[in-house]
């Protein structure tokens, strides 16, 4: 019982840094960033080919729940600076990602229901100019027949916001870093571009390690 409580103050000590963070003060749009969907492209001179094949291999070996499939393209938000404390990063996430410096390291979750989240540390020799966050999603159909489904490509992903934190951890097991904990994390499913009935749709999801080499 006081595990739990220590562990719930710590997330709630967490949500009130990061919302004092990105409160007390405007964030300011840094210019070197790109407003695509992924920094994960052969070419991008910021990236090592080894990220971008780690993250291709995560996204082919990781499949959707039965019924669903990955959408088409990933989506990106950063953060500038971002450090909340030592392992967890958090702040007003902004639509697109960083691509000046060197992208330093990578992270990566998983969702119960398959979906991925890549964090990227991106730095100019000692100095951490901030994190992106790009998110793979499986559609998600709706529950009612002949309507429309409620995450689809034709429904672009806007809005993210993480108010507990994302809890990163550099151990190397599987190669590559590892998102410890994204509780209930946010992301806007907007309406459907082909269909003017739909409405936004909140979803909320919580991202943890993947099992990989026999850990975890």
């Amino acid at each position: 019982m006081k595990s739990r409580i220590k562990y719930s103050l710590q997330l709630a000590l967490m949500a009130s840094l990061i919302l004092l963070g990105s409160c007390g003060k405007k964030n300011k749009v840094n210019s070197n960033f790109n407003n695509g969907t992924s920094p994960f492209y052969v070419g991008n001179s910021a990236i090592n080919s080894t990220m971008v094949s780690q993250v291709q291999n995560m996204k082919n070996t990781t499949t959707c729940l039965p019924g669903r499939t990955r959408l088409t393209n990933d989506i990106s938000f950063y953060i500038n600076g971002g450090a909340v404390t030592g392992t967890t990063i958090g702040g007003n996430w902004q639509s697109g990602f960083l691509n000046s410096g060197t992208i330093s390291n990578l992270y990566i979750g998983v969702s119960y229901y398959r979906d991925l989240m890549f964090v990227t540390k991106v730095t100019n020799g000692a100095q951490v100019i901030g994190y992106n966050v790009t998110l793979s999603f499986c559609d998600v159909p709706n529950n009612y027949p002949n309507y429309p489904a409620l995450v689809s490509n034709d429904r672009p992903l806007v809005n993210f916001q993480a108010p507990s934190g994302i809890v990163l951890d550099n151990n190397t097991y599987c190669g590559y870093g590892v998102v410890d904990f994204a509780p209930n994390t946010l992301v806007v499913s907007q309406r459907s571009t082909t269909n003017p009935y739909t409405s936004d749709y909140p979803i909320y999801t919580s991202f943890t390690k993947p099992t990989c080499n026999g850990q975890f």
